[in-house]
């Protein structure tokens, strides 16, 4: 015979008493890009100028390349600093493309994509309590990635008169005793701005007077669209500065292998050290195929990424022929990546308000400015990497949508480009 125990408490108080979840996790700000993506799923016709990705695809000599790996049964765990082959391109790569020098023994890390290796920059060089600066508007992980370090970020307004690129001495005025390191990213998402080489010069002369790190996201580097530049500069590249950079790369813009999630670290050989012991204790080593697709693709031909920022251009010029002379949209001019940073002010919608009555409106979905950190308020970001005749089509939208409430008569397009310090 079985006695059965009864609860003596209500079955609902018993399933209310769950564990708790840590506060540290719960204080991490969600990804406000992933809010947007949640929200344009209620709308599947919907234009979406949100995604930060290529339309186009790997090039086929880097899938054969990846096939390839397969069908020679290359699938086993890897070296957690990647393989030999992958940390050879990676050096060669660099050193072609940006005149670094880096030993792929002991200096270059293969990585599940840029975001992870941004952790583990950030990892290897912060303590609790320590500082990290970081230029805003930002791209979403920044702040994150570095409370989840246990570590302070602290942002700097990106200004409007310096065309949003990176400035010594706002960056400097920041600088604490507890300042650790300072996150550069050019050119820039979501401001599309490239900071010239003798700014980075003045930040590198910063750097090396304050004994603190540059982590240098530099994920669009081939994509600017200045007279006589190739590439944006990196600080790395600066003397004195390779011992005090930490590179961060993927190859997810650049050969448009965004679902591979396969990056790199440049970095000291002692910074190394670290991030391959923490990465190891997180995931063994990095996905096999995407590295022997990342050689193909570093060692391979370099035409089609020519192709790509090409295609940009034009898709940029569209953005810039259907904004021009608007009287409720303002731009600063974007020097690289593929994104564009409306000024939306003279509406006098806030930046969630703006996106959110947008897609409600006009099915048509951008990314608040606030998103990308507070200083970001008053914006909207767009994306101008996808389809070129959406992408006219969805900014004629936004624009027509912005000057039915924009009230010009008051003056409001004029005084904000006023406040700028740029022309409408």
């Amino acid at each position: 015979m079985h006695t059965v125990t009864m609860l003596t408490e209500p079955r609902a108080a018993l399933a209310a008493a769950t564990p708790a979840i840590a506060s540290h996790a719960a204080s991490i700000p969600r990804s406000g890009i992933r809010d947007v993506f949640d929200r344009v799923e209620a709308y599947p016709d919907a234009i979406s100028l949100c995604v930060g990705e290529p339309s186009a695809t790997a090039a086929p000599h880097i899938v054969e390349a990846a096939c390839d790996s397969i069908r020679r049964g290359q699938t086993k765990y890897t070296n957690v600093l990647g393989i030999e082959e992958f940390r050879e391109a990676a050096a060669r790569y660099s050193l072609d493309v940006k005149g670094l020098h880096y030993d792929p023994a002991d200096e270059i890390q293969a990585t599940a994509g840029a975001t992870f290796a941004l952790f583990l920059a950030l990892k290897a060089v912060c303590d609790p309590g320590d500082e990290v600066i970081i230029p805003s508007p930002f791209f979403t992980s920044y702040d994150a990635e570095t409370l989840l370090c246990g570590a302070k970020p602290v942002t700097v307004a990106l200004r409007p008169e310096h065309h949003m690129q990176l400035n010594a001495d706002d960056i400097e005025a920041a600088i604490t005793p507890r300042t650790r390191a300072v996150i550069i990213n050019s050119p820039g998402n979501p401001t599309g701005a490239v900071t010239p080489r003798e700014e980075l010069e003045r930040i590198a002369q910063m750097c090396m007077r304050h004994n603190i790190w540059a982590i240098s996201d530099e994920v669009y580097h081939p994509f600017v669209f200045t007279d006589g530049l190739d590439i944006a500069p990196s600080i790395a590249a600066i003397d004195g500065m390779k011992e005090r950079t930490i590179v961060v790369e993927s190859l997810s813009k650049t050969f448009a292998m965004t679902g591979w999630r396969i990056g790199y670290l440049l970095a000291p050989a002692r910074i190394i050290e670290h991030t391959g012991k923490i990465a190891e204790l997180m995931q063994s080593s990095v996905n096999a195929t995407a590295q022997y697709a990342g050689v193909a693709a570093m060692a391979g031909t370099q035409g089609h990424i020519a192709a790509m920022r090409n295609d940009y251009r034009v898709k940029r010029q569209i953005v810039l022929d259907e904004l021009a002379n608007s009287d409720a949209l303002s731009l600063i001019e974007p020097q690289g990546a593929f994104y564009a940073f409306v000024d939306i002010r003279a509406t006098g919608l806030d930046s969630q308000s703006f996106a959110e009555q947008l897609l409600h409106d006009e099915r048509v979905a951008v990314v608040p400015g606030d998103a990308f950190g507070r200083e970001g308020a008053g914006f909207a970001r767009l994306s101008y990497a996808g389809d070129a005749s959406e992408l006219r089509e969805g900014v004629r939208r936004m624009r027509s949508f912005a000057e039915r409430l924009c009230d010009c008569s008051h003056g409001g397009h004029e005084r904000v480009c006023h406040d700028l310090g740029i022309t409408a």
